[in-house]
């Protein structure tokens, strides 16, 4: 079963590689880096526009049958609303995994710091967007769809980290009733599923949590190895369940 994986708020999908090599060569793995990231597609900064060129790449990907979709950080708030996309037509979705995610979606603050035509709310959003962007590169097994060291790539890559962070700030996302798996990092999973914690209704379908004692930076730093192995493990689970489903209904 293809999985395909989205890209944080920031707009890149670290870790590309270490995850492919947990997942193993006959697990086929997409991910989605921001559009435009590289240049070469126009940036976009809002949630319908994001959804629908993703499930068009994913539809183009593999036209049938059923796929698994992951989202990163806030990039799960995107998986929800592809995952729902899909479903819409006729697509299985089996499972969609959000990997730790903040424990309030950013849409429910209402942020002002997206108006992006005040200057000092620009500078602002480039400086959030630059800084993690760096964070990442400093360490050789994140990948980067870009050269950190031209600073025009840089430039490229940061314009579409804020088009990727304004898209999920001005977001509200809509209750999802598929089944979910969470890989939580211990700190977002003490705050997750508090009783007034907006994910008590957003995930309305069966769901399977697994928590690693990190928190969320050691997820694509001394943690990665873990959360690649929770991907292993939770994508083969997937595979013998479905296996096991189609021999029961094949000696029925």
């Amino acid at each position: 079963m293809p999985l395909f994986f989205i890209h944080g708020v920031v707009g890149i999908m670290p870790l590309a590689s270490t995850l492919a090599r947990a997942l193993g060569p006959d697990q086929p793995f997409y991910i989605f880096h921001a559009n435009g990231v590289d240049g070469r597609q126009p940036i976009i900064d809002n949630m319908p526009d994001l959804v629908r060129a993703y499930v068009k790449d994913i539809q183009q990907t593999r036209p049938s049958g059923p796929v698994a979709i992951g989202g990163m950080c806030e990039g799960s708030l995107a998986a929800l609303e592809i995952g729902s996309a899909l479903k819409e037509k006729g697509r299985q979705v089996v499972p969609l995994i959000l990997a730790d995610p903040q424990p309030i979606p950013p849409g429910y603050a209402r942020s002002n710091y997206v108006d992006v035509h005040d200057p000092a709310i620009a500078r602002n959003l480039k400086q959030k967007v630059c800084e993690p962007l760096l964070q990442h590169a400093s360490h050789p097994y994140n990948d980067m769809p870009f050269d950190p060291r031209d600073q025009r790539q840089l430039e490229i890559a940061v314009a579409a980290g804020i088009g990727s962070l304004i898209t999920f700030c001005r977001h509200m996302p809509r209750p999802y009733s598929g089944p979910t798996r969470l890989i939580l990092s211990a700190k977002r999973a003490a705050m997750f599923f508090q009783a007034q914690a907006p994910w008590q209704n957003l995930l309305r379908g069966p769901r399977i949590i697994y928590v690693l004692p990190c928190e969320h930076p050691e997820l694509f730093r001394s943690a990665r190895e873990y959360f690649a192995r929770a991907l292993k493990f939770m994508m083969d689970e997937t595979c013998l369940e479905a296996n096991f489903s189609e021999l029961q209904a094949t000696s029925a």
